[in-house]
């Protein structure tokens, strides 16, 4: 059964210039998994479901983080006041990690770093004996990286990140162009058994897993989160 929740708005928090996180207190009784999402209702029928994009270990606070788009949603959010209440209803969804020694990758694309961002520091602040972490990240270029230097320098015994930009302007080390089975192959060691999650608009999610089909990755060894809207 799904609850819903009152919770009160605390900060807005920008991530680039067109991704703006919302943090609200936690609300009594809300326990969330990293990488599940919630409802985010702000009335007049506006509610969208969004992923949470802080780890259950950050408990003062939720937070999901969103790509303003100048819709009527997102009208709303930049008008909430430090204090003012909204509902959110949740947690939900499955797209969580489970423990394995197996090398882990993650493929996200633009704010589908959210629910990724959840896991990775959930599982950097637990301190868990995990195995290989891939994170292969795409953007249109330097300045639409989300939570860029976070991503950078979290702490895991053995943690690649690889950025794939349409712009590479200050990214040297960057990949130019989009994620393809070329890329995946040359960041994911071909003796590895890897788990895959995948997050990011239907599109990318749908190329990826194509891309994962070639390189003979099981489909039992993908996961998705697909964001299916900027409103």
């Amino acid at each position: 059964m799904t609850m819903e929740y009152r919770t009160e708005f605390l900060e807005r928090i920008e991530r680039t210039p067109t991704a703006i996180s919302y943090r609200f207190k936690m609300p009594e009784g809300f326990n969330f998994i990293a990488g599940q999402n919630m409802l985010v209702d702000l009335g007049n029928k506006l509610a969208h479901p969004l992923s949470l994009s802080n780890c259950p270990e950050e408990a003062e606070f939720i937070e999901f983080t969103k790509r303003m788009t100048g819709s009527l949603y997102c009208g709303r959010l930049e008008s909430l006041e430090k204090g003012e209440t909204i509902s959110v209803k949740g947690p939900a969804g499955k797209f969580c990690f489970a423990d394995s020694s197996e090398t882990l990758v993650m493929i996200a694309g633009g704010i589908g770093i959210t629910p990724i961002r959840s896991i990775l520091t959930s599982l950097e602040k637990k301190k868990e004996n995990i195995g290989t972490v891939i994170l292969i990240y795409g953007n249109l270029n330097r300045e639409d990286i989300a939570f860029r230097d976070e991503l950078e320098n979290i702490k895991l015994p053995d943690y690649h990140l690889a950025h794939v930009l349409s712009d590479t302007t200050g990214m040297e080390n960057a990949y130019q162009g989009f994620i393809n089975a070329d890329i995946i192959s040359k960041e994911v060691p071909k003796s590895s058994n890897a788990h895959y999650m995948v997050s990011g608009p239907p599109v990318m999610v749908e190329a990826i897993k194509k891309a994962l089909a070639t390189i003979d990755v099981a489909e039992d060894r993908i996961r998705t989160d697909i964001f299916l809207g900027y409103s």
